[in-house]
C-alpha cells in the first residue's frame, strides 16, 4: 500500500506542475521560457504553436500518471461527480465518435502543426480537467492557482508593451500586438480571461491593499486588449461589462454595489455614444483601432465573408448531421462547397471562424449539444452553487467568451483558461455538496484504499499507457518538428547541397508524424525554388522526382483533398508530365468545383499542351462564377487574344478596369504571340511610365518598334536608354550601328 507521506509527496508534485501550467502562455520555441521549461528542446516548426502545445503535453502526461498513483490508492483523488463532469465526459466520447467515423481519421486524431488541436489535443484537455479537479480540493489551491495565472498573464501583458513602445518586435501585423501569443486574436481573448479573474479577486478581497494592487492589475492590463486591435473581444468585452453590471445590479442587496453598477452602465453609455459622436473626426480616423471600429459594418469584406463561410458551413453540415465531417476536416467542407467570391479572401480556411459552425462541422448537432451542455451545467452550477460575485463575474466572462468565439476559433491558452475557469466551477458545485454533508453532520469516511492487485496492476498499466503517449504522441511530432525547422534553415543556408536537404527531409519523414504532411508541402516548395535555381539539372530532377513520389503518397492516404492533387500537379509540370498534371488537376476541380484557383491551373495546364481553345473555356468559366475576380478577367483576356478574339478581350478590359489593356505581362505576351505589336508597344509605354529610368523595358519597346518597321523610334529609345544609364552606351551604340545598317540586333 502507498503510505500516506508518498501520497502527500507526490500531491505536491503534481500541485507545483499545475503551478507551473499557466507560464505556457510565455512559452515560444526557443525563446527565454522555452529554454527554461523545455531545456534543450530548441526552436521549432510553428514556435508560437508548438512550444506551448508540447510543453503543456508533456506536463499533463507526466501529472496524469502521478495523480493515477494515488487515485488508486486513496479515493480522496479520484474525480468527483458534477454535471459539469458527465458534460466533459459527454464531449470527450462524442469527440472519439466522430474521429472514428470521420471524413479523415488521421486529421481528426492528429490535427497539424499550425493548430495542434485534434483529438489528441482534446483528450489532453481533459486529462488536465480530472487531474486539477481531483487535486485542488480546497479553496486555497484555487486562490493560489489563479494568482499565478495573473502573474502569467502580466508578464505577457508587459511583453505587449513592450512592443508597442518598439522595443520587442511584432510578429503577426505591426498594427496588432500580440505578445507570445504570436497572434492578436489569441492575446485578447488570454487577458479578457484575466481581467474578469482580477476582478474577482478584486471584488471578493477586503484588505484595502490588496483591492489597489488587483485594480493596479485590472488598469495595467485592460489596455493590452485595446491594443490588439481584436474587434470581437472589445465588443465583447463592453458587453460583457454591462452584463456583468445588470447582473449586479439584479441581484445585489447592496444599495451601494447597486449604485456602483449602475455607474458602470453609463459611463458604458457616455464612452459608446461618445465614439459614435467622434468617429469621423481626424483622431478616430488616424487610430488604427478606432478606425476599424469606426468602418465596421455587416458589408465590410471580411464580415461578408464570414457569411458567406458559414453559409457553406450550413451545407457541409446537411452531408453529416450527426456525428460531423471529425475534427480538423473543415478544410474539405471550404474545398467542396467553395463559394467564388471568397477570392479575396486566403485560399485555404481549415476553421469556420465561428465556434457553432466549428463544432457542428466537426462533431454534428450530437457533439455540438454535448459542448452546449458544457456551458448550460457550468451556468446551473454558478446560479445553484456559488455567491453573487461569483455568479455575475464567471457568468459574464461566459458570455464575453462565447461572443468572442462568434467570430474567431479556440487556441491551446484559451481553451486552457477555459478549462481552468470550468474546475473551478466545478469545484464550486463539490464544495457545496461537501458543506451539505457537514451540514447533515455525516462523518466522512476514511479514503484510504485496502490494497488489491487490480490497483497495482491498474498503476502500472498506467505508466505503461502514459510512456506509449509520451513517445509517440508527443515526442516523436516534437523531434518531427525540430527536424523540418532545420531543413528550411537549410534551405536558406544557399551553401547546402541537395542531397544534404533531401536527407533532411528523409528524416522528418523517419518519424512517421502528422509533420509529414506539412513537411512534404515544403518539399514541393523547395523544388519551385530549386528550378528556378542553376543547380544541374540532375539534381533538379533529383528533387521533382523526390517530391513527386511523397505528394503521390499524400493524395493515396488523403484522397478527397484538393490542395494535395494542386501540389502534385505542379510536380508533374515541373517534370514535363503534361498529361498527368492534367489527370491530377481535373480530380481537384472534382473535389472543389467552384474555386478559380484550380480554373486557372487546369487552363494552364491545357496551354502547356498549347490546347488554347480548351483553355479558353475553362479561363471562360471561373470568369462567369465572378466577374469581379481581376485575375480571371485578365486570364480570360489573356486567352481571347490568343484564340483571335481580340475584340471581345478589349471589351473585358475596359468593363473591368476603364482601359482595353495595362501594363501587365501577361497581356504583352498573348499579344506578341498573336503578332499584334501595336499593342505590345502600347503596353510597354504604360511600364514606362510607372519606371521611366529602366532601360530594359526601353530596349523591349526598341525592339517592338523594330517588328513594327519604325528603326527611327528604335534608335530613339536605345539612346534615351544611353543618357539614363552610361554604362550601357557601348552595347547601346553597338544595337543602334546594327539598326541602321537594316539588321535587327
Amino acid at each position: 500500500m502507498m503510505s500516506q507521506r508518498y501520497i502527500r509527496i507526490f500531491s505536491n508534485i503534481i500541485k507545483a506542475g499545475l503551478f507551473v501550467l499557466p507560464f505556457s502562455a510565455l512559452i515560444v520555441a526557443g525563446n527565454f521560457w522555452g529554454s527554461v521549461l523545455m531545456p534543450g528542446i530548441g526552436d521549432l516548426f510553428f514556435p508560437f504553436i508548438t512550444g506551448k502545445n508540447f510543453f503543456f503535453r508533456i506536463v499533463v502526461e507526466v501529472l496524469f500518471a502521478l495523480w493515477a498513483c494515488i487515485a488508486f490508492f486513496d479515493r480522496k483523488y479520484r474525480p468527483r461527480m458534477s454535471p459539469l463532469f458527465w458534460s466533459l465526459v459527454a464531449t470527450a466520447g462524442i469527440l472519439i465518435l466522430s474521429t472514428i467515423f470521420s471524413e479523415s481519421p488521421y486529421r481528426s486524431f492528429w490535427s497539424n502543426y499550425e493548430r495542434m488541436e485534434g483529438l489528441v489535443g482534446h483528450l489532453h484537455l481533459f486529462a488536465y480537467f480530472v487531474v486539477l479537479t481531483s487535486v485542488f480540493t480546497e479553496a486555497v489551491d484555487w486562490r493560489r492557482f489563479f494568482s499565478v495565472s495573473i502573474v502569467a498573464s502580466a508578464l505577457v501583458s508587459a511583453y505587449a508593451y513592450f512592443q508597442s513602445l518598439g522595443l520587442l518586435a511584432v510578429h503577426q501585423s505591426s498594427e496588432r500586438l500580440d505578445a507570445t501569443l504570436g497572434n492578436a486574436t489569441y492575446l485578447a481573448i488570454y487577458i479578457v480571461f484575466h481581467l474578469f479573474l482580477i476582478l474577482f479577486f478584486l471584488l471578493k478581497t477586503e484588505k484595502i491593499t490588496m483591492r489597489y494592487l488587483w485594480g493596479a492589475l485590472f488598469i495595467f492590463e485592460l489596455p493590452v486588449v485595446f491594443l490588439t486591435a481584436t474587434r470581437g473581444a472589445i465588443l465583447g468585452l463592453l458587453g460583457g461589462s454591462a452584463f456583468f453590471a445588470l447582473l449586479l445590479a439584479f441581484t445585489s442587496g447592496s444599495k451601494k454595489t447597486k449604485k456602483l453598477a449602475f455607474g458602470v452602465l453609463i459611463a458604458l453609455g457616455i464612452v459608446i455614444g461618445g465614439f459614435q459622436m467622434a468617429k469621423d473626426t481626424n483622431f478616430v480616423q488616424n487610430n488604427y483601432v478606432l478606425k476599424r471600429f469606426a468602418h465596421l459594418s455587416f458589408s465590410e469584406q471580411t464580415v461578408t465573408s464570414r457569411f458567406t463561410i458559414w453559409k457553406m458551413a450550413l451545407r457541409g453540415l446537411g452531408e453529416h448531421p450527426i456525428l460531423g465531417w471529425g475534427p480538423e476536416n473543415f478544410n474539405l467542407v471550404f474545398n467542396k462547397y467553395y463559394e467564388p467570391e471568397l477570392w479575396q479572401q486566403e485560399p485555404w480556411f481549415d476553421r469556420a471562424h465561428n465556434i457553432v459552425f466549428d463544432w457542428l462541422i466537426a462533431v454534428g448537432f450530437l457533439g455540438f449539444l454535448a459542448y452546449v451542455s458544457i456551458f448550460i451545467s457550468a451556468l446551473y452550477i454558478l446560479w445553484k452553487s456559488t455567491n453573487r460575485i461569483d455568479t455575475a463575474v464567471f457568468t459574464a466572462l461566459f458570455a464575453v467568451y462565447s461572443f468572442h468565439n462568434i467570430f474567431v476559433f479556440d487556441n491551446l491558452i484559451s481553451y486552457f483558461m477555459f478549462f481552468s475557469v470550468l474546475g473551478f466551477v466545478h469545484f464550486s458545485y463539490v464544495s457545496c455538496l461537501a458543506n451539505q454533508e457537514k451540514d447533515k453532520q455525516r462523518v466522512p469516511a476514511d479514503s484510504r484504499v485496502v490494497p488489491h492487485q487490480l490497483h497495482y496492476l491498474g498503476t502500472a498499466l498506467v505508466w505503461i499507457s502514459v510512456v506509449f503517449v509520451f513517445y509517440f504522441i508527443t515526442i516523436k511530432p516534437l523531434l518531427a518538428s525540430r527536424a523540418l525547422l532545420g531543413s528550411l534553415r537549410d534551405i536558406s543556408n544557399k551553401g547546402r547541397e541537395v542531397d544534404f536537404i533531401l536527407s533532411d527531409f528523409d528524416k522528418v519523414f523517419s518519424y512517421q508524424t502528422f509533420g509529414t504532411l506539412e513537411a512534404r508541402e515544403q518539399l514541393v516548395s523547395y523544388a519551385n525554388t530549386v528550378l528556378n535555381s542553376d543547380v544541374p539539372n540532375e539534381q533538379k530532377n533529383k528533387v521533382v522526382g523526390k517530391a513527386i513520389i511523397e505528394m503521390e503518397k499524400q493524395i493515396s492516404e488523403f484522397p478527397d483533398d484538393a490542395r494535395g492533387y494542386l501540389f502534385l500537379s505542379t510536380m508533374y509540370s515541373s517534370a514535363g508530365k503534361s498529361d498527368d498534371a492534367l489527370r491530377t488537376l481535373l480530380k481537384a476541380h472534382e473535389l472543389s468545383p467552384k474555386k478559380q484557383q484550380i480554373f486557372f491551373a487546369v487552363a494552364d495546364a491545357y496551354i502547356a499542351k498549347k490546347q488554347y481553345n480548351d483553355a479558353y473555356d475553362y479561363i471562360k468559366k471561373a470568369y462567369d462564377l465572378d466577374p469581379a475576380f481581376p485575375e480571371a478577367t485578365k486570364g480570360l483576356a489573356t486567352l481571347a487574344i490568343i484564340t483571335g478574339k481580340q475584340a471581345y478581350a478589349e471589351e473585358l478590359m475596359t468593363k473591368r478596369f476603364g482601359s482595353p489593356f495595362t501594363a501587365d505581362r501577361q497581356l504583352l505576351n498573348a499579344y506578341a504571340q498573336a503578332g499584334n505589336f501595336g499593342r505590345v508597344r502600347d503596353i510597354w509605354l504604360l511600364f514606362l511610365e510607372q519606371e521611366p529610368n529602366n532601360i530594359q523595358f526601353r530596349v523591349n519597346l526598341a525592339a517592338t518598334y523594330l517588328k513594327l518597321g519604325n528603326r527611327e523610334e528604335a534608335i530613339r529609345q536605345i539612346q534615351k536608354s544611353i543618357e539614363i544609364n552610361p554604362n550601357f552606351k557601348e552595347q547601346g551604340n553597338g544595337f543602334i550601328q546594327e539598326i541602321r545598317a537594316g539588321r535587327n540586333p
